[in-house]
């Protein structure tokens, strides 16, 4: 039980600064601030998951290789479609 109150409460001070996290990501990444869901409902549908702690870790080689699609793949294919 007390292994279990202690992810609780980290979950619940994440939400509570969800704010500065998203503000801290957008400057860290270069991201717009438009880029990321209203506070409001995303807290919302935050607090109703019982443990964050059991989404999928984040895959950094799947993020990778989506960079390289979105920066070099997407653009060269859209130079070949305008020359065509």
């Amino acid at each position: 039980l007390p292994y279990t109150f202690g992810r609780k409460e980290k979950q619940r001070r994440l939400i509570g600064r969800l704010e500065s996290e998203f503000t801290a990501a957008a400057r860290r990444y270069g991201l717009p601030k438009g880029d990321f869901p209203p506070i409001g409902p995303f807290k919302q549908a935050l607090l109703e998951i019982k443990d964050l702690s059991e989404f999928p870790k984040l895959d950094k080689k799947l993020v990778k290789e989506m960079d390289r699609v979105f920066s070099v793949d997407i653009p060269e294919l859209l130079e070949k479609a305008k020359n065509h």
